[in-house]
Parts: structure tokens; sequence; C-alpha cells
């Protein structure tokens, strides 16, 4: 399970940056960043949270997991 300061992420986590700001951006960790600041620690936040996802070349676009199995 990935975490950044003390928020630990949801295995196979995969929500794009837009929907990942908006669901973490007015948690304690990140209104206590100065504004000029927290829109990178969002970037490096959502980058861990996102690290282990495994995506296919027609899904980066949505941010969705590939789920299709091997034929």
């Amino acid at each position: 399970m990935a975490s950044y300061k003390g928020i630990k992420f949801a295995k196979g986590y995969n929500r794009p940056f837009d929907e990942f700001k908006k669901e973490f951006e007015n948690t304690h960790v990140f209104k206590s960043i100065p504004s000029k600041e927290r829109e990178a620690e969002l970037k490096k936040a959502h980058k861990i949270a996102t690290k282990n996802v495994k995506l296919s070349n027609s899904n980066k676009k949505s941010g969705k997991a590939d789920t299709t199995k091997d034929k």
C-alpha cells in the first residue's frame, strides 16, 4: 500500500490527477502547504499513489487499469 505523509492509498489506485486533486486537496496534509507549493506536492502524491498501476496504451489517457486477459 502506497502512502504519502500519512495518507494511505488503496492498492491499484488509478484515478486521473484532476480527480485525485478534487479528492485530496482539502485534506489537512495539503491545506497546510502554501498554495504556491500545493500543486507540486499534489502531483508528487499522485505519482506515488498511481506508481504501481499498469496501464495499457489504449487506457493511458483515461487513467483506467488494463483488466483484459491475454488470450
